[in-house]
């Protein structure tokens, strides 16, 4: 039998060999991806060498080996035994640290095992050929082929020859791939330089939200793309790719706008690739039934949107975004990994663009802050503006007019009112039962009877001398001496004038003539009672300085303001200033004065002060710590047709001694002086004056 291999056979196989090695090389040019071309490359490198099992490995970010694409693997055996595939992969690891083609026969290993290691070995009855793919000096990946071990050492050698010449065409299209993706990422990372720009240039929340669609859809390469703000407790819809107007009554927005609501209620981000989760909420299960029943998304993400300020205070995200495709696509994860990112940018420039919107008053507060730059910064503005205050305060002390007050208390009295005192010392005897405080009396009223042994002494002795004159004159009458005459004509003026001394004893001390010594208290007016606790002195000595009732003239069943007034007692430290504030010496003129009543704290009332209602003497009053305060009295007209009926004191509030509290308007002053007068007055009194 003839060995001859026919030269047309070996030339024919050449040319298909370098058929093949062109296609790889053109293969290796192309934009292809990885899958599909290392598929090709494959195909490729085995037909040209008829093997019969081939794979590529790649190598990851993290430096382990990942298979990318494999033909026939399952068929070697790598299985076979329980550590077959350790000792595989240990030889694959020894491969890429090396970085040098390898030939290992089957059923070998390299070296001895380290440890509880595996040695790396051929496990299977294939010779492995190993060829690396290097890149930047270092092993991208590795091309491995399964040969039939019949096939001659010569033969063998020439394969991983031709591998390692086809994995540096690998290399080439590896190193040509990285530079697409690292354009490509240039181009994305312009498109998301310009997205980021673009959303965090406006605080307008509807600004943002057309930002975040337009240029986040093509990011995203989506169809449509939708943001909704939380407003109040609902989510809106304020912005949707390609339109100019949301509107809002349609039935799109509004079922739109419902499922926002139901998935920001929920928390979670919902993915929708052509078939519903049963296991999601009832309510986002129902809003979405009904949004794809009206639009025809074949692929829907919709993404609440929190912010990490909100996430800390375990709110609802006040933002969400929805991405939409309607045609389906291989790039699906591809494209809800892109909207991670826009969502990521989209969160807080829409929470900064929804937190501004709440600022109330706005337009004031931009001109403090464009102030507060042109200050130099904060600290300057501060500084600038405090020590501006500063002296628009002091020139407004200085400069501003403001109402002096002064203070003072005073009660209700009437304006004609008695204080009825003893005419001559006594002991008191009895009090009218019926007299109490507020009962109505008339004038000449016989209050209390009192009794005097010294008046029942005068009274007895006046009529001694009486009954002593009249005696005289009727023994003398009858007489016709000179000298008798004489001394009738003097007992009789000395008898008239002991008359008159006794009418007018009893006249002053309301004495009862019947009773030698016994006399009244009578009321000079007609009024009511204002004293109290008159009746306390029953039975007790009383002196004529002793005041034992006050009686007022108004009428309890008629009251009018008109009989009633305030008594003050104004410090005589502010006397002064009460004086120096009437502008003339018109007993007539008045000065306003505000009344705070103890029994209605919460209103103010009016009152006049006329400058002949001040007293003109100071008298000495105990203070709250029981010390002697001079003060002077005055007196405060509370009705006239001056005062306005709205600051009239309402007649139900008419009780004799209620404390008012008052301030007498004493004209304007400086409101530095208005306001601290008493710091002023003192530091003259104590500093300037000492010096």
């Amino acid at each position: 039998m003839s060995t001859d291999i026919d030269p047309r056979q070996i030339e024919e196989a050449r040319r298909q060999i370098n058929r093949l090695a062109e296609e790889i090389a053109q293969l290796s040019e192309a934009e292809l991806a990885p899958a599909e071309y290392y598929g090709e490359f494959l195909q490729r490198l085995m037909t040209a060498i008829a093997a019969p099992a081939g794979a590529v490995w790649i190598r990851t970010p993290q430096g382990n080996l990942q298979l990318q694409y494999q033909i026939n693997m399952r068929q070697v055996g790598l299985d076979r035994f329980p550590n077959s595939r350790q000792m595989h992969d240990e030889l694959l690891r020894q491969v890429a640290m090396g970085g040098q083609p390898r030939l290992q026969p089957p059923q070998s290993s390299v070296g001895q095992a380290e440890g509880n290691q595996i040695a790396p070995g051929n496990p299977t009855d294939y010779v492995i050929l190993l060829a690396p793919i290097i890149y930047d000096k270092q092993v991208a990946g590795i091309v491995e082929i399964w040969q039939d071990p019949n096939r001659g050492a010569d033969a063998q050698r020439g394969f991983l020859q031709f591998m390692a010449r086809m994995a540096s065409l690998a290399s080439g299209y590896t190193r040509n791939h990285q530079l697409r993706q690292m354009v490509g990422q240039q181009q994305v990372w312009v498109q998301l330089e310009t997205f980021a720009r673009l959303v965090h240039g406006s605080l307008n929340p509807t600004e943002v939200g057309y930002h975040v669609v337009n240029e986040g859809r093509r990011l995203v390469e989506a169809d449509r793309v939708s943001v909704a703000l939380r407003q109040g407790f609902r989510p809106q819809v304020i912005a949707i790719s390609g339109a100019d107007v949301v509107e809002k009554r349609s039935n799109l927005v509004q079922l739109m706008r419902a499922l926002f609501e139901a998935v920001i209620d929920w928390g979670e981000k919902l993915v929708y690739s052509g078939a519903k989760d049963d296991a999601l909420p009832p309510k986002v299960l129902k809003a979405l039934d009904a949004y794809l029943a009206e639009s025809n998304s074949k692929f829907l993400v919709v993404m609440p949107l929190p912010d990490e300020r909100e996430t800390a205070k375990k709110k609802k995200a006040r933002s969400a975004i929805m991405m939409e495709s309607f045609e389906t696509s291989q790039d699906l994860d591809q494209k809800a990994a892109r909207l991670e990112v826009v969502g990521r940018h989209a969160t807080s420039a829409l929470y900064n663009a929804a937190e501004y919107r709440r600022i109330p008053m706005r337009f004031i507060w931009f001109p403090l802050a464009k102030i507060q730059d042109g200050l130099g910064g904060k600290a300057q503005a501060i500084v600038t503006i405090i020590f501006a205050a500063l002296v628009v305060l002091i020139l407004a002390m200085i400069f501003m007019p403001y109402p002096l007050r002064m203070d003072a208390l005073g009660t209700f009295q009437p304006v004609k009112r008695a204080t009825l005192y003893p005419p001559v010392p006594g002991t008191v005897k009895a009090i009218a039962p019926w007299l109490t405080a507020g009962k109505r009396i008339t004038e000449d009223h016989e209050l209390m009877q009192l009794f005097d042994l010294e008046l029942r002494k005068q009274i007895n002795d006046l009529r001694q001398e009486i009954n002593h004159a009249d005696n005289l004159i009727n023994t003398l009458s009858k007489s016709q001496d000179l000298q008798d005459k004489f001394e009738v004509a003097k007992q009789r003026i000395n008898l008239r004038a002991k008359n008159e001394e006794l009418i007018e004893l009893a006249r002053r001390t309301n004495a009862n003539l019947a009773d030698p010594g016994a006399f009244y208290l009578k009321s000079p007016i007609s009024g009511v009672i204002l004293t109290a606790d008159f009746k306390e002195v029953l039975g007790s000595p009383v002196k004529p300085n002793q005041p034992l009732l006050r009686v007022g003239q108004v009428d309890p069943n008629n009251p009018r303001l008109a009989d009633w007034e305030v008594e003050l007692k104004i410090p005589q430290k502010h006397i002064g200033q009460v004086l120096r504030a009437f502008k003339t010496r018109n007993p007539d003129e008045e000065l306003d004065v505000d009344l705070l009543l103890k029994t209605r704290p919460t209103a103010v009332f009016k009152g006049k002060l006329r400058r002949d209602k001040i007293a003109l003497q100071a008298q000495n009053e105990r203070d709250a710590h029981d010390e002697p305060e001079p003060v002077v009295f005055a007196w405060v007209r509370v009705h006239g047709d001056d005062i306005p009926p709205g600051y009239r004191i309402p007649l139900e509030e008419l009780v004799t001694s209620t404390e008012v509290t008052t301030r007498v308007r004493c004209g304007d002053r400086a409101m530095g002086y208005s306001l601290f007068y008493g710091v002023w007055e003192f530091i003259y009194e104590k500093i300037v004056f000492f010096f």
